[in-house]
């Protein structure tokens, strides 16, 4: 842990400020602390640093499925094989960003998972502090000594352990739909953006109401969707019931036959037509047996519309600049600037 990264960090009990359990732990500048404490100024509650990594999680005890959403995603984290290259195309349409909105920035990835998209901020020359649940960001960790702008920290999107109104950019894409309430960690990574900050964030879709569904933007090579927007309505329907019954017995198996299960499912993933009734198209077959995996395991999966995230937005103070083009299946995701 570096210790330009203790002034952005808050106990995850009470909000206090951290500091270290004792003077002897607290490294000169450049250097890090690998192994020891920081406490809570207020509570003294204790929270170790573990191999450079502050583990900020609450005292109170985890919800046992959050748990398991962990440890879901950190099997699939410590196996997905991602490409610099992939990640950095994707990482621009999701953000709706360029590389100068990062240069020189404070930048928090909420719900990192492997790093894919930090290591892209950080190549784009952002100051990034990437958090997690999971055990997953162990895979950062080389990364972080190497570059004095990364820093890790492992909390709980509900109650993040940082100081609010800190950071030039946050984004969290895909993550906040897996905790136990969707909106209350909306709220929460909301309120660590400055005034006048940016947001990034997309999550899981529904096919909701009709007329909400035909209005939700599209990529330009999803101009099918538009000319068959009934027919592009009921496929997600029946694709989000065929997820409900799936899921009710892949969330009650152990990660390994979850991850056997998608094996066959993922075969289907390159069926012209029976494709858009599984869970990912990715062209390379591991990574959408992990997609499928990524969907099929954690226990928490929300589904929303635009129309909730925008009232979210308004709702946290939050200006949308733009909304998320996607392709059949919904994907509400804003890029949205804080008001002073």
């Amino acid at each position: 842990m570096k210790l330009g990264l203790l002034p952005l960090l808050a106990s995850p009990c009470c909000g206090a400020e951290l500091r270290f359990s004792s003077l002897e732990q607290m490294p000169r500048e450049g250097a890090e602390v690998e192994d020891g404490a920081l406490a809570c100024s207020a509570c003294a509650a204790s929270y170790p640093i573990v191999s450079g990594v502050p583990r900020l999680l609450p005292r109170d005890g985890a919800d046992p499925r959050a748990a398991r959403t962990g440890a879901s995603f950190a099997y699939e984290w410590l196996r997905y094989p991602g490409t610099p290259e992939e990640d950095e195309r994707i990482f621009r349409e999701e953000s709706q960003s360029v590389p100068e909105d990062f240069r020189d920035r404070l930048v928090l990835d909420a719900g990192c998972g492997m790093g894919r998209y930090a290591l892209v901020a950080l190549s784009w020359g952002a100051h990034v502090v990437a958090l997690d649940f999971s055990e997953s960001l162990v895979r950062l960790l080389d990364a972080a000594r190497a570059h004095p702008r990364l820093h890790l920290v492992q909390g709980d999107l509900l109650r993040p352990p940082l100081r609010r109104d800190r950071f030039d950019f946050v984004y969290s894409h895909g993550v906040l739909h897996h905790t136990s309430d969707t909106r209350a960690a909306f709220g929460a990574v909301a309120r660590l953006v400055k005034p006048r900050g940016g947001l990034s964030v997309w999550l899981y879709g529904k096919a909701g109401r009709f007329r909400d569904f035909v209005t939700n933007p599209l990529r330009p090579d999803r101009a099918w969707v538009g000319r068959h927007r009934r027919l592009a309505w009921l496929i997600v329907g029946v694709r989000q019931l065929l997820s409900d019954v799936v899921r009710f017995f892949s969330t009650r198996l152990p990660p390994p036959l979850t991850y056997a299960l998608c094996l066959p499912i993922t075969i289907l993933g390159a069926v012209p037509g029976l494709k858009y009734l599984t869970f990912s198209v990715h062209p390379r077959f591991r990574v959408r047996l992990l997609e499928n995996f990524d969907w099929l395991s954690p226990p928490f999966q929300h589904h929303h519309t635009k129309e909730e995230l925008l009232a979210w937005c308004e709702e946290a103070g939050f200006d949308v600049l733009s909304v998320l083009p996607h392709g059949l299946v919904p994907k509400p995701g804003v890029l949205a600037r804080r008001r002073r």
